[in-house]
């Protein structure tokens, strides 16, 4: 076992400002040394290795030159070499670091979200260079794959979510809702035929609070699938939102009148549950007066807009607060759409959704 004081010279010391007497161990010094040199890229790396074997070659041209030789020709002759020597390897080096470059340039694609880019051959890579782009590529193969199965995945859970809360929300409005609204009925027939004034009350009543538990019913009903965006699309689904919302105090309006290709289902619902948190986000936090809806479609691509000119936002706050914004993009990614959201605090708020109308699969 060595000593305890030859491991403490090698040990780093933690937590001390160095200063004028501090006594930096000699492994320390050594290791970030190292550390400073192999962290310098490889082209500095080539460089500097070709240089000193320059250095080395012209030295050794001027200690073997001819007698006949002054020293200036030596000289001369020396630097000469050395230069057409590191450009040659400068020309080497960039050519051979090429498809270096080609890498780099898809690693930075695929992080800005182009799962579709792949490394492209060079003339100019070794093949273990090549080796390591077609294992990139067929990493990029399998992400590919797994997410285009993801979402239709994804797409299929919407798709049966959408179907069951349809369901559900007719059977409340066919159903319960008419069951309460008969029971309304025999209520005010029994208060009308009540003979003294006090049952006449109670009776009076519970048919306001069978009335009100219907109207309760019907906008669970409307509000877990409109149905209106099942029989008529996403447009009269807007403007039946826009009245809702108009009804509830914020004047609201939507213009639907670019929107004349159709719409795929599936975009429908997702684009009308953007539009209804959008809506709902506007109207707890920002307190406008008026929101807006826009919905069209142009070369293949729909595209819905809400804005209101409520208080703002700021965007880096209420993408940590919540206000749903993570649920309206992952929705809007499930069927390969796009979200943004614009807002500045005392500037209103524009939410902007984007989809393929010839998206059936959500691929």
């Amino acid at each position: 076992m060595p000593p305890v004081r030859e491991i403490a010279d090698f040990a780093p010391t933690q937590h001390t400002t160095p200063g004028a007497n501090t006594r930096v161990p000699i492994g320390v010094r050594h290791t970030a040394w190292s550390d400073r040199v192999f962290r310098v890229p490889l082209s500095g790396k080539l460089l500097g290795a070709n240089l000193l074997v320059a250095l080395i070659a012209m030295a050794s041209l001027f200690i073997a030159r001819s007698p006949n030789e002054t020293l200036t020709e030596s000289l001369v002759v020396s630097v000469s070499a050395v230069l057409f020597a590191i450009v040659a390897n400068i020309a080497l080096v960039t050519v051979a670091l090429r498809p270096l470059r080609e890498l780099e340039r898809t690693a930075q694609r695929v992080w800005a979200g182009d799962l579709t880019v792949r490394a492209r051959p060079s003339g100019t890579e070794d093949p273990d260079l090549g080796r390591v782009r077609s294992a990139i590529n067929l990493l990029l193969d399998g992400m590919h794959h797994d997410r285009a199965r993801m979402r239709r995945l994804a797409l299929q859970a919407i798709t049966v979510g959408d179907r069951e809360r349809a369901r559900v929300g007719r059977e409340l409005h066919e159903s319960s809702a008419q069951w309460l609204a008969g029971l309304t009925l025999e209520l005010a027939a029994l208060a009308r035929d009540a003979r003294d004034e006090e049952s006449r009350t109670q009776l009076q009543r519970m048919q306001q609070m069978a009335q009100q538990v219907m109207e309760q019913v019907r906008a669970l009903s409307e509000t877990l699938h409109p149905r209106v965006l099942d029989s008529l699309g996403l447009a009269p689904a807007l403007q039946h939102l826009a009245r809702k919302t108009t009804e509830r105090g914020i004047e609201t309006s939507a213009e639907t009148s670019a929107a004349d290709a159709p719409i795929p289902a599936h975009v429908a619902s997702v684009l009308y549950d953007v539009a209804r948190e959008a809506v709902a986000n506007a109207a707890r936090h920002a307190a406008p007066a008026h929101v807006e809806l826009r919905l069209s479609t142009d070369h293949g691509m729909v595209r819905l807009e809400v804005h209101d000119d409520g208080h703002g936002m700021n965007v880096g706050e209420a993408e940590r607060g919540g206000f749903g914004l993570f649920s309206m993009r992952e929705r809007m990614a499930l069927v390969n759409g796009a979200f943004e959201l614009e807002s500045r605090p005392g500037d209103g708020t524009r939410v902007i959704a984007t989809a393929a109308l010839n998206n059936e699969d959500g691929r």
